[in-house]
């Protein structure tokens, strides 16, 4: 048996060396844990939770724009887009190839996207059902799918200039669709979803809905119904007299809510890429100002009513249709002889309209041009409103007064017009103009009340103004405006165009229109028509009276007014002062 080895002997340094690195260790460990637990908690832990939780912006629905009654003009639809991540793309040459044919875009355009460097590139956006089924047949690694939404206008091109459209991201580009784009975009929202430990979306974080937000929505003073009768009954007009353009505008004169605005050539936002309809964009009724012609007449014969310059039964002698003011020739339609106030307005006559304007002196003159809402924007809800062109009486010519009398070196707008007409329908009140009536929004409702201005002229001379324009449609130029069981007041108007380039006015250029009130003791509807350089029918009283009388019946059946049996209005016209004119004249 062989002896125990002798241990060996006790060796104090090395012990407290192995001590030492323990201790040192042991202290380094607690540091760390220090560090971690206590200076980097809260960093460590926030990306922890960026492991299994991630924050989404939700961006919201756009809201939609409805009309007066509730009728959608405007709403948002989910649409498909594709992307790709580029990386991720196998055999880019094949891709290519298999997507350029499917989106029928060039090879090149496709290539270069399938190459690109970035993390996440759009490939098409917005596409139909086929062209999706098509794709994801396809089953490219890389290339995926997701919901978008994409602005619908279910009526097509009703109303298109005043709504106006919007761009592939949602964002409001004309119209009220970007007046308003603020209401309509909404805020968007963050929410917080979990997921899995490969990346998968799970659930919602405790405490979070996953409600989409919403834009607020648009509900607006047009009556769709009345927008698609004006509408079809312009665009018949313009085509049979072969004009330019045409426009309509309805509203209520105690309000000042405009109940139509339609624009012949029409709109359709939903192809406002469509280079054809890139002049059709612009709403003219408010964005465009012409020289009105006739209808300006209602300022000369309301400031001479207000300021007793003239009475209804005072007689002027209209130079049988010819007269000379400082070398300059004024020309009447027909060779008028001795009319009455009330008869000049009826008959249209230029030179008697200048001997009443002439007992005026231009500052009182332009006082009046002002009250009615000219040379001034009407601050109506929609962009891009023109205030016209409206020289002070310091800069006028010697012809300037006479030339404003028969709506001449003046410049409005069709609504500006309106308006105007529809302050001596409102009893002499001029309301401001609006076609937004409410914006609803999931927590608060904002509403529009009617607005007034200011009083235009006297109760008084509102009657009386609308006494002579009920003779206009009852025994002068308006005639073809009369709605049977009705009483209208209104005025026609056939003002020749400026020529620039000859610095005279066209023979050839005519803007022919009509405007008016029905019915005339108790006024619920203010019309305005006018076509824009008609080359059949060029009269005011051939070309836009009868647009007039179509669009008033048809209004006053749906609106269910019902019929006036008063006896027309007079303005005390001597019986043998009585003139009838040949139709078909203005």
């Amino acid at each position: 048996m062989r002896p125990l080895r002798r241990l060996k002997s006790y060796n104090p340094t090395r012990l407290r060396l192995v001590l030492g690195f323990l201790g040192v260790s042991f202290v380094i460990i607690l540091g760390r844990l220090f560090v971690v637990q206590i200076l980097q908690h809260s960093d460590l832990q926030a990306r922890a939770l960026q492991q299994y939780l991630r924050h989404v912006t939700l961006r919201p629905e756009r809201g939609r724009i409805l009309d007066r009654h509730g009728r959608v003009l405007a709403t948002s639809v989910a649409v498909p887009s594709v992307y790709i991540i580029p990386r991720d793309i196998e055999a880019p040459d094949q891709a290519t190839t298999r997507l350029a044919e499917v989106l029928q875009k060039p090879y090149d355009t496709v290539r270069q996207k399938l190459t690109s460097k970035a993390p996440f590139v759009w490939l098409a956006r917005q596409v139909t059902p086929e062209v999706l089924a098509s794709l994801q047949a396809l089953k490219l690694r890389g290339v995926y799918f997701m919901s978008e939404t994409r602005r619908y206008y279910p009526k097509r091109h009703l109303a298109g200039q005043i709504l106006g459209f919007v761009g592939i991201d949602e964002q409001g580009l004309g119209g009220l669709e970007h007046l308003y784009d603020r209401d309509l975009s909404g805020q968007p929202r963050r929410v917080t979803l979990q997921r899995d430990a490969v990346g998968r979306q799970v659930r919602l974080l405790a405490g979070e809905t996953f409600e989409y937000p919403r834009g607020a929505d648009l509900y607006l003073t047009l009556d769709e119904r009345l927008q698609h009768v004006a509408e079809r009954e312009i665009a018949s007009q313009v085509q049979q007299t072969g004009a330019k353009n045409g426009w309509v505008v309805i509203m209520q004169p105690q309000t000042g809510d405009i109940l139509t605005i339609a624009s012949y050539p029409f709109f359709d936002p939903n192809n406002y890429r469509d280079p054809q309809q890139h002049n059709w964009q612009r709403n003219r009724t408010v964005t465009d100002a012409f020289e009105p012609g006739s209808t300006f007449k209602l300022v000369v014969a309301a400031a001479s009513l207000e300021e007793h310059t003239v009475r209804p039964s005072d007689t002027f002698f209209c130079e049988h249709g010819l007269m000379v003011r400082g070398g300059r020739r004024l020309r009447d339609h027909e060779p008028y002889g001795v009319l009455s106030f009330g008869q000049v307005i009826e008959k249209s006559s230029n030179i008697c309209t200048v001997k009443i304007s002439e007992r005026l002196n231009p500052a009182t003159l332009y006082q009046y041009i002002r009250r009615f809402g000219f040379g001034e924007k009407s601050l109506v809800d929609l962009p891009g409103e023109a205030p016209g062109q409206l020289r002070p009486p310091q800069q006028w010519s010697r012809f300037s007064q006479a030339s404003l009398a028969i709506g001449q070196e003046i410049a409005i707008t069709p609504l500006q017009l309106t308006t105007a007409f529809a302050a001596v329908a409102n009893g002499g009140l001029l309301m401001r103009p609006h076609i937004v009536k409410r914006v609803v929004d999931a927590e608060t409702e904002r509403t529009f009340d009617p607005e007034l201005r200011w009083r235009v002229v006297s109760s008084q001379t509102a009657a009386t103004l609308t006494a002579i324009f009920t003779g206009v449609v009852e025994r002068g130029t308006g005639k073809p405006a009369a709605v049977e069981g009705y009483t209208v007041a209104g005025k026609t108007g056939t003002a020749q165009k400026a020529d620039p380039a000859r610095g005279v006015y066209s023979h050839h250029k005519i803007l022919a229109s009509f405007v008016g009130f029905v019915p005339a003791e108790a006024p619920q509807l203010v019309i305005l028509v006018m076509l824009d350089e008609p080359q059949k029918l060029r009269w005011g009283s051939q070309a836009a009276a009868p647009v007039f009388h179509r669009i008033a019946q048809q209004a006053l059946h749906y609106l269910q007014i019902p019929p006036q049996h008063a006896r027309p209005l007079t303005v005390g016209v001597p019986a043998d002062q009585t003139f009838v004119r040949p139709a078909g004249r203005s």
